[in-house]
């Protein structure tokens, strides 16, 4: 008997070509769905990552543009830029950069002519500046110093180009958006103006409680006005610590904000006097600080202090916790430090400044200098 092929024939093998699978599994789809997934969400990480690392790299890039025209700005006139705060301090500065000011001009940023000032916020109240006292705050005299005067030796405020400009309704002075000899070119859209770009909205953004105000902020890159972006501020050393009271902005009311703006001390004492105190991060010239992307400077706001809670600074680079001496108003090296730099309780647990900017720092952010 000859022997028959173990082959399958051409019937059978076209049968069995018929019952195999032509498709996936649920099991198969769901497994590629999950890799496809993880591999979108990477991509997703990796993309989302490489835009904050350029934001942050613009946010610090801006602001030492701005840094760097507060530095044109001495050249010029011979001294740093005050950051409003302090009356005598502005009056001195604005008498040295304009020999030949008239005392109309001078009279328009008097904190003691408020009820008729044209509309330029200085908060009317005696004392030092924690409830009045101040012409501007801080984030208002950045715009103010760096936007540029009118080249009118007498009226820089007020002349052509000048930061004020008549208003032809009702009188006073309106806020002029055609300023000539900026130092630095604040983008439009991203000062607080209203629709005509005349008048600021920034008490009104953030809940101050002041309608009396011609000067706008600077929300510098990072959250815009519509995002809830909070302003760039500048601080002048000459009023970190000023006749009893510590600095500060607040971006809200006083009594109720938990986010401030504060001066930051260094890691250097005085070694001159015993004890010797902490320093301020540049202390003989200024700070300028924005807030990051989170929106939080990440300080104390006034509201929160007390005799049970005293006032806490932040150094740097080193992100500790200070407490003000109660004896006698300084900042001594803390005993102990936290394990979680820039910690503070009422912000909960995280790193509210970590990417904040600043003009002092060697990193583009807080969270890349240490």
């Amino acid at each position: 008997m000859s022997c028959t092929s173990l082959r399958p024939s051409r019937t059978i093998r076209g049968a069995l070509r018929g019952h195999q699978r032509v498709g996936f599994t649920l099991v198969e789809l769901l497994v590629v769905m999950a890799i496809l997934g993880v591999l979108a969400g990477l991509l997703a990480w990796g993309v989302n990552s490489a835009r904050v690392a350029i934001l942050k790299r613009a946010q610090a890039a801006e602001l030492a543009n701005i840094a760097t025209a507060v530095e044109a700005y001495r050249t010029k006139y011979g001294d740093y830029p005050p950051d409003g705060s302090s009356w005598p301090v502005m009056e001195a500065h604005l008498r040295k950069a304009f020999p030949n000011i008239v005392v109309s001009e001078l009279a328009l940023l008097n904190p003691a002519n408020s009820a008729a000032n044209g509309g330029i916020r200085n908060d009317n109240a005696p004392g030092p500046h924690p409830f009045g006292g101040r012409v501007f705050d801080p984030a208002e005299a950045l715009v103010f110093f760096l936007g540029g005067f009118s080249s009118d030796s007498q009226r820089p405020i007020t002349g052509p180009g000048g930061p004020l400009k008549a208003n032809p309704v009702g009188g006073g002075y309106m806020y002029n958006n055609q300023r000539e000899n900026a130092f630095f070119e604040f983008k439009n859209g991203r000062l607080t103006l209203n629709d005509t770009g005349t008048a600021s909205t920034d008490e009104t953004l953030y809940g101050q409680g002041i309608t009396n105000d011609c000067m706008p902020v600077y929300i510098g890159s990072g959250p815009s006005i519509q995002q809830g972006g909070v302003p760039m501020v500048y601080f002048d050393s000459r009023t970190y610590q000023f006749s009893g009271y510590y600095n500060f902005y607040v971006p809200g009311a006083v009594a109720s904000s938990p986010n401030c703006a504060r001066p930051f001390l260094s890691t250097e004492v005085n070694t001159s006097v015993s004890p010797s105190p902490l320093l301020y991060s540049n202390a003989k010239t200024y700070q300028i600080m924005n807030a990051g992307y989170d929106n939080l400077y990440g300080c104390m706001a006034p509201k929160d202090i007390s005799a049970n809670n005293p006032l806490i600074l932040f150094t740097t680079p080193k992100g500790n916790a200070v407490s003000v001496n109660t004896n006698n108003g300084l900042f001594y090296p803390p005993t102990s430090v936290s394990p979680i730099p820039y910690y503070l309780s009422s912000f909960g647990r995280f790193r509210p400044v970590d990417d904040n900017s600043s003009n002092f720092i060697d990193g583009p952010t807080f969270g890349e200098s240490q």
